[in-house]
């Protein structure tokens, strides 16, 4: 219930009086970077490991990936921090941000967390345990604009890395620090989708966060286009949707709207990574038609496990989409003006999605993964 009130007040609360508030936090408990400090020491990676967020995955990952190239890794859970759901159980024991704040000597701290939930771990960690050590953001972004509180971050960053070109192209507008494509470390799975629609069914796959942006995700644009592709019986579609509360109004007009496709189904339940691999490998399409993506990890793990990819051609996944599986979706770029949530007040670009370009991609694979006398597998 306190937390509910504590996001009530603070998105109710004008912009203005929102980047004073952290401003002065940081100001208080964190440190303004105005020179390299000193990185001797261990790598400490802090996320919200306990939430099943995007972003967390990519943390999650960050870990995997550093300690398979040999370096000391000490995770730190900022999930409390950034005021995350607990839907995640991590598989290794962690340290908390008191046990952290123990730990004044030197070594370098990556924080994966976008802004504000990047200057609120900042806080939880304070001064004393930032104060020798070199921090980087990890940050993933969707627009080509950012934010006040996002510019008023990097006062406190010694270095960001990113997922993307695309990111990285846009923060270098707003910053002379060094801005680093470090992409995510997406394992290959054990096994690899060689077969599709054994049965003469087409069966799609979308995965996105109701948390994240719902308009940018655009399940909508997906549900619209496998409607008009294939006949009753032809194809099946599953969404899988995790925080699927947190979209509220949005998310129950989503529903509806799924209700009343024949073949679609909506799965909210918490996966581990067995059975979200067992969920990709069930499907023969991934179809993805957002408006932007900072990187797109359901898209390359989608991929990776064998899918043809349906996706928007624009953005962060472009830095992969290269595959003979890969159909890029056409769109054409338009300005936006935001005016609610962290966006609010920016104008950026983003993408309206051609949806019967769509259609006819996903026609025609319908009509090659059907033929029975064709190979399709790759």
């Amino acid at each position: 219930m306190g937390k509910d009130l504590l996001k009530h007040c603070w998105k109710a609360s004008p912009q203005a009086l929102r980047l004073l508030a952290l401003s002065a936090l940081c100001l208080i408990q964190a440190q303004k970077r105005s020179a390299a400090m000193p990185k001797a020491g261990p790598l400490y990676v802090c996320g919200a490991f306990y939430s099943s967020s995007g972003i967390s995955q990519g943390a999650r990952l960050y870990v995997q990936h550093c300690r398979e190239q040999g370096q000391d890794v000490i995770p730190v859970d900022i999930t409390d921090a950034m005021r995350y759901a607990r839907d995640y159980r991590p598989e290794e024991s962690l340290l908390t941000i008191q046990d952290a704040r123990n730990m004044a000597d030197g070594g370098t701290v990556v924080i994966h967390a976008n802004p504000p939930q990047f200057q609120l771990a900042l806080c939880a960690l304070g001064k004393d345990f930032l104060r020798r050590k070199q921090v980087i953001a990890y940050w993933a972004w969707e627009l080509e604009a950012f934010p006040s509180i996002w510019q008023q971050a990097l006062a406190y960053v010694d270095a960001v890395e990113v997922p993307s070109t695309f990111v990285q192209q846009a923060l270098q507008k707003i910053t002379d620090k060094p801005v680093t494509v470090r992409p995510h470390a997406v394992p290959v799975p054990i096994r690899r989708k060689t077969a599709y629609a054994t049965d003469g069914i087409i069966r799609c796959l979308f995965i996105f966060d109701a948390g994240a942006s719902f308009e940018r995700k655009n399940p909508l644009a997906a549900l619209q286009a496998f409607a008009q592709a294939f006949k009753v019986g032809e194809a099946e579609m599953t969404f899988k949707v995790s925080n699927a509360s947190a979209g509220n109004r949005q998310f129950e007009d989503f529903q509806k709207a799924c209700a009343a496709v024949p073949g679609v189904r909506i799965i909210t339940d918490d996966l581990d990574a067995t059975a979200l691999s067992e969920l990709y490998l069930a499907h023969d399409i991934y179809l993805s038609l957002h408006r932007s993506e900072g990187y797109g990890l359901t898209i390359r793990e989608a991929m990776l496990h064998g899918l043809y990819v349906v996706a928007t051609g624009w953005s962060g996944n472009m830095d992969y989409m290269q595959d003979a599986l890969v159909r890029p979706v056409p769109y054409r770029l338009v300005k936006k003006r935001f005016e609610s949530g962290i966006c609010k007040g920016i104008t950026a670009r983003w993408v309206e999605v051609d949806v019967a370009g769509a259609i006819i991609i996903l026609r025609y694979l319908h009509a090659r993964l059907t033929d029975t006398s064709r190979e399709v597998a790759a």
